[in-house]
């Protein structure tokens, strides 16, 4: 129902702190192996003693994450693990063939199939199943690099709260798919998280579901084809900032964005494609006599194309009880 461009009003900072975050963390290649880290192995098909060597490796992931210390290297020989694991304090878990194809790791649906600690990471790996694909701790840092998450019960991603949101409490999310959750692709309360190069889509709720107070910077991400709004943000205590989005054939909002209390917040779209979902391109929800203001004054859009969505581009404030 025709495109539109928006400016965006006293943002330039704040997005510029967000860029540099989002390229020094790139930067840090956390999944290189430093001086220091001990590397172990894992073999489901492997037989004999289970020494976490290369000649005789664990038998589940299970078995070596049990005996991990800090800065140990979890690398996973190619196969199917039918188990829920938890990736302890700064240990890290990897497909031993740099590739997600080859290792699958399969929870049933009692607990999440990954549940990570304080920085943790996972990479190069499929999760499949589970309460949640994957579920971060309190006042964890976290990194999920180029990982397929899908078929969970509930949320894809589901990330608890941290009281703390600075870069030692931040979950990086990068060149992630996460399809098919039977809830959310991807769902945080009040945290600090950094989505890059990741497709969201299919999902049986929201693509990605952002509570109050989350900070977060999304960039060059693809929020498709799922059954609730692309992108659903709680406007209240919020400094959401995205660039290059593509928000497309979501079967409600393409954004929703919602304030239920007068706690000031922000949120900007930069250079996104909002095109084909069923409602609005993007909604402005005020729930329980949240004051309108809030939704006039803080949401920001900018140089995005907005066009061909069911109910309109941008919507008035809508209230909602």
């Amino acid at each position: 129902m025709g495109s539109s461009l928006f400016c965006m009003k006293n943002i330039g900072l704040k997005q510029a702190f967000f860029v540099v975050i989002g390229v020094v963390v790139f930067l840090l290649l956390p999944f290189a192996v430093f001086g220091g880290t001990k590397v172990v192995f894992v073999d489901k098909n492997a037989s004999g003693a289970e020494l976490g060597t290369n000649d005789s490796p664990y038998h589940s992931i299970k078995a070596a994450l049990k005996n991990a210390k800090k800065d140990t290297e979890v690398r996973v020989k190619n196969g199917v693990y039918r188990e829920n694991i938890v990736i302890p304090k700064e240990v890290k878990v990897i497909s031993d063939a740099d590739d997600r194809d080859k290792v699958t790791i399969e929870g049933d649906s009692d607990e999440p199939t990954v549940f990570m600690k304080h920085d943790a990471k996972i990479s190069k790996v499929t999760i499949k199943d589970g309460r949640h694909g994957v579920r971060i701790d309190e006042d964890a840092k976290a990194h999920i690099f180029d990982v397929v998450i899908e078929k969970s019960d509930r949320d894809g991603i589901h990330i608890d709260q941290s009281g703390k949101k600075d870069k030692s409490h931040r979950v990086f999310i990068d060149k992630v798919e996460v399809k098919k959750s039977g809830r959310a692709g991807i769902y945080s309360k009040e945290h600090f998280v950094v989505i890059t190069k990741s497709d969201i889509h299919d999902n049986d709720s929201d693509g990605i579901d952002f509570g109050a107070d989350v900070k977060a910077w999304i960039e060059d991400t693809k929020v498709n084809s799922n059954k609730g709004s692309g992108l659903k943000i709680d406007l209240n205590g919020a400094d959401i900032w995205t660039n290059k989005m593509s928000i497309r054939n979501n079967k409600r909002e393409g954004v929703e964005v919602s304030a239920r209390t007068n706690a000031s917040g922000n949120f900007g779209l930069k250079k996104a494609t909002i095109i084909g979902n069923k409602n609005f391109g993007v909604a402005k929800l005020a729930r329980n006599a949240a004051p309108a203001a809030l939704l006039h004054n803080h949401v920001f859009i900018e140089k995005s194309r907005v066009e061909a969505n069911g109910k309109g581009v941008v919507s008035g404030v809508i209230a909602v009880k």
